[in-house]
């Protein structure tokens, strides 16, 4: 076993130690969470008053947004036909084996997918990318470890972005969802998205500002050649819409751990 590995399995441990304290903190409401839910805050700080207040936050924005998981349709694809949609439209993907070189999960982005004129809304692209955080967040690996973010910003116009979406992004994750960003690498920004960025950036903690890294050649993002798609050069092939079929299969028979259960009613 690597340190890597055993250093994974000592923050595994420790969280599992921690987490009836966490529940007996949470009280008797919390009971239906699953122990999933829970163990992801905290595998995202090993500390209770620390993950307690970053749940607390969560349910406070949760019911501030509905919209995000809790309207109706919900944030499943097979309830929502706008979701599927923009989900099969490949502007985040998250192939299997696509990982950074310390192992971290690496969700591709390609913001040219993204055309804003078919009648989708800054909110849909917004539940789009909280569902693929959501599922990349069912790997513990990545709980602990972070998710990183290649995007290749090549071809991208106006008509792809939208001020709302990134607003609506970082008011969801920053403070509310117990998720780490390991590492974010934007691939040949146009000017016209630096000057986006540069005021967007101004809502986000300095930590994860340096996080985020603007690149201008594909050997500057932190992915083995071989592991990337193969308009990349690399051996990965992935197909999105048998990737959406699949998660679709996982929420009809249940398999699917999501934050949509991490909602206390009162």
């Amino acid at each position: 076993m690597t340190t890597q590995e055993e250093t994974l399995d000592e923050k595994r441990q420790i969280a599992l130690e921690l987490l009836p304290e966490l529940k007996q903190k949470i009280g008797p409401e919390g009971e239906a969470i699953s122990d999933h839910i829970l163990l992801r805050f905290l595998h995202w700080k090993l500390d209770v008053n620390r993950a307690y207040e970053r749940f607390e936050a969560h349910q406070k924005w949760r019911k501030e947004n509905p919209w995000a998981y809790d309207s109706d349709p919900p944030l499943l694809i097979h309830k929502d036909q706008t979701l599927r949609r923009v989900l099969e439209s490949d502007i985040i993907v998250a192939p299997q084996g696509l990982k950074g070189k310390e192992g971290n999960m690496m969700l591709l982005g390609r913001l040219r997918n993204n055309d804003m004129s078919d009648g989708r809304t800054a909110k849909d692209v917004v539940r789009m990318a909280l569902y693929m955080i959501d599922r990349a967040m069912e790997d513990e690996n990545t709980q602990i470890n972070g998710v990183n973010i290649f995007h290749d910003l090549n071809g991208i116009s106006t008509n792809n972005v939208s001020p709302q979406i990134p607003k609506l992004l970082f008011g969801a994750i920053i403070g509310h969802f117990p998720v780490r960003i390991g590492g974010a690498y934007l691939l040949n920004a146009p000017f016209f998205f630096r000057g986006i960025f540069s005021v967007v950036s101004l809502m986000m903690p300095s930590k994860l500002r340096k996080r985020i890294h603007f690149v201008n050649k594909l050997e500057e993002v932190p992915i083995e050649l071989k592991d990337h798609l193969k308009e990349y050069g690399g051996e990965n092939v992935h197909d999105n819409k048998e990737w959406v079929k699949t998660q679709i299969q996982r929420e009809e028979d249940k398999s699917m751990l999501s934050f949509s259960g991490c909602l206390i009613e009162k």
